[in-house]
Protein backbone atom coordinates (compact mmCIF):
# COMPACT_ATOMS: atom_id res chain seq x y z
CA UNK A 1 0.00 0.00 0.00
CA UNK A 2 1.06 3.59 -0.53
CA UNK A 3 2.57 5.37 2.29
CA UNK A 4 1.87 8.84 3.62
CA UNK A 5 4.92 10.13 2.19
CA UNK A 6 3.65 8.86 -1.43
CA UNK A 7 -0.19 10.57 -0.68
CA UNK A 8 1.70 14.07 0.21
CA UNK A 9 4.11 14.12 -2.79
CA UNK A 10 0.72 14.29 -4.90
CA UNK A 11 0.53 17.48 -6.78
CA UNK A 12 -1.93 19.66 -4.68
CA UNK A 13 -2.37 17.49 -1.74
CA UNK A 14 -0.08 19.03 0.83
CA UNK A 15 -0.91 22.76 0.01
CA UNK A 16 -4.59 22.25 -0.20
CA UNK A 17 -4.36 19.84 3.17
CA UNK A 18 -2.18 22.75 5.47
CA UNK A 19 -4.70 25.43 4.33
CA UNK A 20 -7.51 23.92 5.48
CA UNK A 21 -5.86 22.62 8.52
CA UNK A 22 -4.72 26.40 9.46
CA UNK A 23 -8.77 27.66 8.34
CA UNK A 24 -10.33 24.62 10.53
CA UNK A 25 -7.78 25.73 13.46
CA UNK A 26 -10.94 28.01 14.84
CA UNK A 27 -12.87 24.70 15.33
CA UNK A 28 -10.58 23.65 18.17
CA UNK A 29 -10.61 27.14 19.33
CA UNK A 30 -14.02 28.19 19.98
CA UNK A 31 -15.45 25.51 21.85
CA UNK A 32 -13.44 26.38 24.91
CA UNK A 33 -13.19 29.38 24.30
CA UNK A 34 -16.31 30.21 24.19
CA UNK A 35 -16.84 28.08 27.20
CA UNK A 36 -14.70 30.26 29.42
CA UNK A 37 -15.79 33.61 28.05
CA UNK A 38 -19.47 33.02 28.76
CA UNK A 39 -18.78 30.70 32.04
CA UNK A 40 -16.84 33.55 33.06
CA UNK A 41 -19.53 36.55 32.54
CA UNK A 42 -22.81 34.38 32.99
CA UNK A 43 -21.22 32.27 36.25
CA UNK A 44 -22.38 28.72 34.84
CA UNK A 45 -21.74 25.87 32.61
CA UNK A 46 -25.27 25.99 31.57
CA UNK A 47 -24.75 28.82 29.28
CA UNK A 48 -21.65 28.12 28.30
CA UNK A 49 -23.00 24.60 26.90
CA UNK A 50 -25.87 26.17 25.35
CA UNK A 51 -24.06 28.68 23.79
CA UNK A 52 -21.77 26.31 22.29
CA UNK A 53 -24.15 24.40 21.31
CA UNK A 54 -26.20 27.03 19.29
CA UNK A 55 -23.32 27.83 17.15
CA UNK A 56 -23.44 24.08 16.42
CA UNK A 57 -26.15 23.03 15.75
CA UNK A 58 -26.77 26.66 13.35
CA UNK A 59 -23.34 25.02 11.82
CA UNK A 60 -25.17 21.28 11.83
CA UNK A 61 -28.04 23.00 9.56
CA UNK A 62 -26.26 24.72 7.54
CA UNK A 63 -23.82 21.99 6.43
CA UNK A 64 -25.69 20.39 3.95
CA UNK A 65 -27.46 23.56 2.60
CA UNK A 66 -24.07 25.35 1.94
CA UNK A 67 -22.47 21.94 0.11
CA UNK A 68 -25.55 21.73 -2.64
CA UNK A 69 -25.42 25.45 -3.16
CA UNK A 70 -21.80 25.73 -3.15
CA UNK A 71 -22.37 23.68 -6.57
CA UNK A 72 -24.39 26.55 -7.81
CA UNK A 73 -23.43 29.43 -6.09
CA UNK A 74 -19.40 28.73 -7.09
CA UNK A 75 -16.76 27.27 -3.72
CA UNK A 76 -15.24 30.00 -3.40
CA UNK A 77 -17.64 32.77 -3.58
CA UNK A 78 -19.26 30.64 -0.76
CA UNK A 79 -15.92 30.50 1.05
CA UNK A 80 -15.15 33.94 0.85
CA UNK A 81 -18.39 35.40 1.89
CA UNK A 82 -18.90 32.46 5.29
CA UNK A 83 -14.85 33.10 6.00
CA UNK A 84 -16.05 36.92 6.43
CA UNK A 85 -18.69 36.39 7.96
CA UNK A 86 -17.68 34.19 10.70
CA UNK A 87 -14.39 35.99 11.64
CA UNK A 88 -16.70 39.32 12.19
CA UNK A 89 -19.54 36.73 14.20
CA UNK A 90 -16.38 35.80 16.43
CA UNK A 91 -15.35 39.29 17.46
CA UNK A 92 -19.16 40.19 18.12
CA UNK A 93 -19.55 37.42 20.42
CA UNK A 94 -16.44 38.43 22.69
CA UNK A 95 -18.20 42.17 22.96
CA UNK A 96 -21.48 41.36 23.59
CA UNK A 97 -23.82 42.26 26.50
CA UNK A 98 -23.07 39.36 29.31
CA UNK A 99 -26.49 37.79 29.06
CA UNK A 100 -27.46 34.59 27.86
CA UNK A 101 -29.79 36.10 25.23
CA UNK A 102 -27.51 38.33 23.60
CA UNK A 103 -24.79 35.17 22.82
CA UNK A 104 -27.27 32.80 21.44
CA UNK A 105 -28.40 34.29 18.42
CA UNK A 106 -24.95 35.53 17.70
CA UNK A 107 -23.51 31.90 17.93
CA UNK A 108 -26.32 30.60 15.89
CA UNK A 109 -25.75 32.99 13.34
CA UNK A 110 -21.81 32.13 13.39
CA UNK A 111 -22.91 28.43 12.74
CA UNK A 112 -25.51 29.07 10.08
CA UNK A 113 -22.39 31.13 8.04
CA UNK A 114 -19.83 27.99 9.41
CA UNK A 115 -17.71 27.73 6.10
CA UNK A 116 -18.11 24.48 4.52
CA UNK A 117 -14.57 23.86 4.47
CA UNK A 118 -14.64 20.04 5.27
CA UNK A 119 -17.26 19.41 1.86
CA UNK A 120 -15.07 21.50 -0.23
CA UNK A 121 -11.71 20.12 0.62
CA UNK A 122 -12.93 16.31 1.65
CA UNK A 123 -14.88 16.30 -2.38
CA UNK A 124 -11.55 17.68 -3.93
CA UNK A 125 -9.16 15.08 -2.68
CA UNK A 126 -10.17 12.09 -4.27
CA UNK A 127 -9.66 14.29 -7.67
CA UNK A 128 -5.57 14.34 -6.71
CA UNK A 129 -4.99 11.01 -6.01
CA UNK A 130 -5.36 7.47 -7.42
CA UNK A 131 -8.25 5.72 -6.97
CA UNK A 132 -5.60 3.20 -4.51
CA UNK A 133 -4.51 6.14 -2.43
CA UNK A 134 -8.10 7.07 -1.30
CA UNK A 135 -8.29 5.39 2.01
CA UNK A 136 -4.37 6.75 2.63
CA UNK A 137 -5.23 10.69 1.87
CA UNK A 138 -8.17 10.33 4.09
CA UNK A 139 -6.06 8.69 6.71
CA UNK A 140 -3.50 11.88 6.31
CA UNK A 141 -6.13 14.13 6.57
CA UNK A 142 -7.86 12.71 9.69
CA UNK A 143 -4.31 12.76 11.45
CA UNK A 144 -4.08 15.96 10.05
CA UNK A 145 -7.03 17.99 11.61
CA UNK A 146 -6.15 16.36 15.34
CA UNK A 147 -3.45 18.98 14.71
CA UNK A 148 -6.15 21.54 15.41
CA UNK A 149 -7.50 19.61 18.81
CA UNK A 150 -3.65 19.92 19.82
CA UNK A 151 -2.69 23.07 18.91
CA UNK A 152 -6.04 24.74 19.55
CA UNK A 153 -7.35 24.16 23.12
CA UNK A 154 -3.39 24.96 24.47
CA UNK A 155 -3.36 28.07 22.88
CA UNK A 156 -6.82 29.05 23.86
CA UNK A 157 -5.84 28.31 27.07
CA UNK A 158 -2.69 29.93 27.41
CA UNK A 159 -4.40 33.32 26.13
CA UNK A 160 -7.36 33.51 28.46
CA UNK A 161 -5.11 33.75 31.50
CA UNK A 162 -2.67 36.29 29.71
CA UNK A 163 -4.96 37.85 27.67
CA UNK A 164 -8.41 37.45 28.73
CA UNK A 165 -11.00 35.95 26.62
CA UNK A 166 -11.89 38.86 24.64
CA UNK A 167 -8.38 39.21 23.04
CA UNK A 168 -8.55 35.46 22.16
CA UNK A 169 -12.00 35.37 20.61
CA UNK A 170 -10.21 37.66 18.02
CA UNK A 171 -7.49 36.13 17.77
CA UNK A 172 -9.57 32.93 16.70
CA UNK A 173 -11.28 35.35 14.34
CA UNK A 174 -7.69 36.26 12.65
CA UNK A 175 -6.31 32.86 12.42
CA UNK A 176 -9.70 32.00 10.85
CA UNK A 177 -9.62 34.24 8.54
CA UNK A 178 -5.78 34.25 7.48
CA UNK A 179 -6.71 30.04 6.52
CA UNK A 180 -9.93 31.13 4.69
CA UNK A 181 -7.41 33.17 2.33
CA UNK A 182 -4.60 30.46 2.04
CA UNK A 183 -7.24 28.18 1.21
CA UNK A 184 -9.40 30.53 -0.76
CA UNK A 185 -6.05 31.31 -3.09
CA UNK A 186 -5.23 27.42 -3.86
CA UNK A 187 -4.93 26.37 -6.74
CA UNK A 188 -6.95 23.39 -6.36
CA UNK A 189 -9.66 25.72 -5.43
CA UNK A 190 -9.48 28.05 -8.62
CA UNK A 191 -9.81 24.64 -10.46
CA UNK A 192 -11.84 22.83 -8.78
CA UNK A 193 -15.77 21.78 -10.96
CA UNK A 194 -18.56 20.12 -8.84
CA UNK A 195 -21.10 18.26 -10.28
CA UNK A 196 -24.81 19.04 -9.56
CA UNK A 197 -26.45 16.27 -7.75
CA UNK A 198 -30.03 15.05 -9.30
CA UNK A 199 -30.87 14.05 -5.95
CA UNK A 200 -33.17 15.87 -3.36
CA UNK A 201 -31.66 17.28 -0.74
CA UNK A 202 -31.23 14.77 2.03
CA UNK A 203 -31.29 11.96 -1.10
CA UNK A 204 -27.75 10.97 0.13
CA UNK A 205 -28.22 9.88 3.19
CA UNK A 206 -30.61 6.73 2.03
CA UNK A 207 -27.56 4.69 1.16
CA UNK A 208 -27.26 2.82 4.71
CA UNK A 209 -23.23 2.66 4.65
CA UNK A 210 -23.50 7.06 4.44
CA UNK A 211 -26.10 7.04 7.06
CA UNK A 212 -23.88 4.47 9.72
CA UNK A 213 -20.88 6.76 8.99
CA UNK A 214 -22.66 10.27 9.75
CA UNK A 215 -24.52 8.89 12.71
CA UNK A 216 -21.68 7.27 13.97
CA UNK A 217 -19.30 10.48 13.39
CA UNK A 218 -21.95 12.48 15.38
CA UNK A 219 -22.01 9.51 18.68
CA UNK A 220 -18.41 10.13 18.20
CA UNK A 221 -18.42 13.86 18.75
CA UNK A 222 -21.03 13.83 21.24
CA UNK A 223 -18.18 11.58 23.18
CA UNK A 224 -15.83 14.48 22.59
CA UNK A 225 -17.96 17.40 23.35
CA UNK A 226 -18.97 16.28 26.38
CA UNK A 227 -15.29 15.24 27.26
CA UNK A 228 -14.25 19.08 26.44
CA UNK A 229 -16.77 20.29 28.63
CA UNK A 230 -16.32 18.08 31.84
CA UNK A 231 -12.19 18.03 31.20
CA UNK A 232 -13.15 22.56 31.38
CA UNK A 233 -15.34 21.19 34.14
CA UNK A 234 -12.12 19.43 36.49
CA UNK A 235 -9.98 21.73 36.09
CA UNK A 236 -12.01 25.03 36.69
CA UNK A 237 -10.04 27.33 38.00
CA UNK A 238 -6.84 26.20 35.91
CA UNK A 239 -7.16 26.16 32.35
CA UNK A 240 -3.78 25.33 31.13
CA UNK A 241 -3.81 21.75 32.64
CA UNK A 242 -7.57 21.56 30.86
CA UNK A 243 -6.09 22.45 27.63
CA UNK A 244 -2.76 20.00 28.36
CA UNK A 245 -5.44 17.54 29.06
CA UNK A 246 -7.03 17.87 26.07
CA UNK A 247 -4.08 18.42 24.01
CA UNK A 248 -2.97 15.00 24.73
CA UNK A 249 -6.09 13.96 24.03
CA UNK A 250 -5.56 14.94 20.42
CA UNK A 251 -1.98 13.66 20.38
CA UNK A 252 -3.29 10.10 21.21
CA UNK A 253 -5.45 10.41 17.99
CA UNK A 254 -2.85 11.73 15.72
CA UNK A 255 -0.75 8.72 17.19
CA UNK A 256 -3.05 6.46 16.45
CA UNK A 257 -4.18 7.43 13.36
CA UNK A 258 -0.48 7.37 11.99
CA UNK A 259 -0.15 3.71 13.45
CA UNK A 260 -3.27 2.56 11.33
CA UNK A 261 -2.93 4.92 8.68
CA UNK A 262 -1.41 1.51 6.82
CA UNK A 263 -3.99 -0.81 8.36
CA UNK A 264 -7.08 -2.36 5.64
CA UNK A 265 -10.58 -1.10 6.36
CA UNK A 266 -12.77 -3.70 6.69
CA UNK A 267 -16.21 -3.74 7.71
CA UNK A 268 -15.88 -3.99 11.06
CA UNK A 269 -13.22 -1.14 11.47
CA UNK A 270 -15.13 1.72 11.98
CA UNK A 271 -16.85 -0.14 15.15
CA UNK A 272 -13.30 -1.86 16.13
CA UNK A 273 -11.03 1.47 16.02
CA UNK A 274 -13.91 3.16 18.53
CA UNK A 275 -13.24 0.11 21.99
CA UNK A 276 -10.33 1.95 23.31
CA UNK A 277 -11.88 5.52 22.90
CA UNK A 278 -15.34 4.06 25.14
CA UNK A 279 -12.74 2.47 27.41
CA UNK A 280 -10.60 4.92 27.66
CA UNK A 281 -12.95 7.59 28.14
CA UNK A 282 -14.47 5.80 31.26
CA UNK A 283 -11.66 4.78 32.80
CA UNK A 284 -10.37 8.83 33.13
CA UNK A 285 -13.05 9.27 34.97
CA UNK A 286 -11.96 7.02 37.94
CA UNK A 287 -9.09 9.32 39.09
CA UNK A 288 -9.48 13.18 38.01
CA UNK A 289 -6.20 14.13 38.14
CA UNK A 290 -3.84 15.78 35.33
CA UNK A 291 -1.32 12.55 35.42
CA UNK A 292 -4.15 10.05 35.52
CA UNK A 293 -7.08 11.63 33.11
CA UNK A 294 -4.07 12.44 30.52
CA UNK A 295 -2.75 9.04 30.04
CA UNK A 296 -6.76 7.13 29.61
CA UNK A 297 -7.56 10.02 27.06
CA UNK A 298 -4.19 9.91 25.57
CA UNK A 299 -5.18 5.76 25.06
CA UNK A 300 -8.75 6.87 24.23
CA UNK A 301 -7.23 9.12 21.35
CA UNK A 302 -6.21 6.28 19.82
CA UNK A 303 -9.66 5.74 18.54
CA UNK A 304 -10.51 8.83 17.18
CA UNK A 305 -8.45 9.53 14.00
CA UNK A 306 -8.36 5.85 13.11
CA UNK A 307 -11.86 5.47 13.42
CA UNK A 308 -12.90 8.62 11.83
CA UNK A 309 -10.53 8.11 8.79
CA UNK A 310 -13.27 4.80 8.19
CA UNK A 311 -16.05 7.00 8.45
CA UNK A 312 -14.87 9.55 5.59
CA UNK A 313 -13.83 6.86 3.41
CA UNK A 314 -16.73 4.83 3.93
CA UNK A 315 -18.97 8.26 2.85
CA UNK A 316 -16.34 8.84 -0.48
CA UNK A 317 -16.35 5.26 -1.69
CA UNK A 318 -20.37 4.57 -1.46
CA UNK A 319 -21.43 7.69 -3.28
CA UNK A 320 -20.91 9.25 -6.77
CA UNK A 321 -18.67 12.02 -6.87
CA UNK A 322 -21.83 14.58 -7.99
CA UNK A 323 -23.15 13.40 -4.09
CA UNK A 324 -20.15 13.43 -2.32
CA UNK A 325 -20.07 17.37 -1.47
CA UNK A 326 -23.47 16.86 -0.02
CA UNK A 327 -22.61 13.69 1.85
CA UNK A 328 -19.62 15.51 3.56
CA UNK A 329 -21.67 18.51 4.24
CA UNK A 330 -23.96 16.13 6.24
CA UNK A 331 -21.32 14.48 7.73
CA UNK A 332 -20.18 17.95 8.82
CA UNK A 333 -23.17 18.70 10.31
CA UNK A 334 -23.47 15.66 12.59
CA UNK A 335 -19.90 16.25 13.42
CA UNK A 336 -20.56 19.72 14.93
CA UNK A 337 -24.04 18.69 16.03
CA UNK A 338 -22.31 16.10 18.34
CA UNK A 339 -20.24 18.56 20.05
CA UNK A 340 -23.18 20.76 20.39
CA UNK A 341 -25.15 18.05 21.86
CA UNK A 342 -22.19 16.78 24.37
CA UNK A 343 -21.08 19.97 25.10
CA UNK A 344 -24.98 21.14 26.09
CA UNK A 345 -25.51 17.93 28.05
CA UNK A 346 -22.31 17.84 29.94
CA UNK A 347 -23.19 21.43 31.06
CA UNK A 348 -26.31 20.77 32.52
CA UNK A 349 -24.86 17.45 34.16
CA UNK A 350 -21.90 19.88 35.40
CA UNK A 351 -24.29 21.91 37.54
CA UNK A 352 -26.47 19.25 38.68
CA UNK A 353 -23.97 16.02 39.47
CA UNK A 354 -20.34 17.26 38.64
CA UNK A 355 -17.74 16.99 36.27
CA UNK A 356 -16.17 13.59 37.04
CA UNK A 357 -20.05 12.15 35.94
CA UNK A 358 -19.88 14.29 33.01
CA UNK A 359 -16.77 12.57 31.88
CA UNK A 360 -18.66 9.45 32.46
CA UNK A 361 -21.48 10.21 30.32
CA UNK A 362 -18.76 10.73 27.39
CA UNK A 363 -17.67 7.54 28.20
CA UNK A 364 -21.02 6.41 27.37
CA UNK A 365 -22.04 8.11 24.45
CA UNK A 366 -18.94 6.66 22.81
CA UNK A 367 -19.72 3.10 23.75
CA UNK A 368 -22.97 4.02 21.64
CA UNK A 369 -20.29 5.08 18.52
CA UNK A 370 -19.21 1.03 19.01
CA UNK A 371 -22.46 -0.33 19.19
CA UNK A 372 -24.12 1.51 16.12
CA UNK A 373 -21.66 0.17 13.17
CA UNK A 374 -21.32 -2.98 15.06
CA UNK A 375 -25.11 -3.77 14.51
CA UNK A 376 -24.33 -2.46 10.97
CA UNK A 377 -21.59 -4.27 9.62
CA UNK A 378 -23.77 -6.59 7.14
CA UNK A 379 -24.25 -3.37 5.17
CA UNK A 380 -20.90 -1.48 5.29
CA UNK A 381 -17.74 -1.29 2.48
CA UNK A 382 -14.77 -3.71 2.58
CA UNK A 383 -12.55 -0.84 1.59
CA UNK A 384 -9.42 -3.29 1.48
CA UNK A 385 -10.90 -4.29 -1.82
CA UNK A 386 -12.23 -1.34 -3.42
CA UNK A 387 -11.96 2.44 -2.33
CA UNK A 388 -12.62 6.02 -4.06
CA UNK A 389 -15.52 7.75 -5.43
CA UNK A 390 -17.80 5.60 -7.57
CA UNK A 391 -18.23 6.65 -11.02
CA UNK A 392 -21.46 9.05 -11.70
CA UNK A 393 -22.68 5.55 -13.77
CA UNK A 394 -22.30 2.86 -11.02
CA UNK A 395 -25.77 2.11 -9.52
CA UNK A 396 -25.79 2.04 -5.90
CA UNK A 397 -28.22 0.42 -3.44
CA UNK A 398 -30.23 2.47 -1.45
CA UNK A 399 -32.58 2.15 1.51
CA UNK A 400 -36.23 0.89 0.76
CA UNK A 401 -38.95 0.93 2.97
CA UNK A 402 -40.24 -2.52 3.78
CA UNK A 403 -43.69 -4.19 2.19
CA UNK A 404 -46.17 -4.47 4.38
Amino acid sequence: MPSLADVLRMPGVARLMGSQVLARLPQGMLSIAVIMHVQSRVGNYTAAGLTVAAFSLGAAVSGPLLGRWMVTLGARRMLGFTVLVNALGTIALGMAPATLWAYLPIAAAMGLTNPPILPIVRSIYPTLVPAGMSSQVFSLDSVAQEFIWVVGPVLVTLCVPLMGSLFTLVLIAGIGALGGVLLFTAGEMRTARFAASDKRLGGVLLKWPVLIAVLTATLQNMSYGAAETAVVGVFHGDELEAGLVLAVFALGSMSGGLLTARLPMRPWSMASRQVILALGTIAAAAIPTVWWMGACLFLAGFGTASSLAVVYNVVSSSLKAADAAEAFGWLGSGLLGGIAVGSAIAGSVIDVAGPVIALLVSGLLAVCAVILPALGVRVLPDLAISSGPRLDTTAIPVIRRPKL
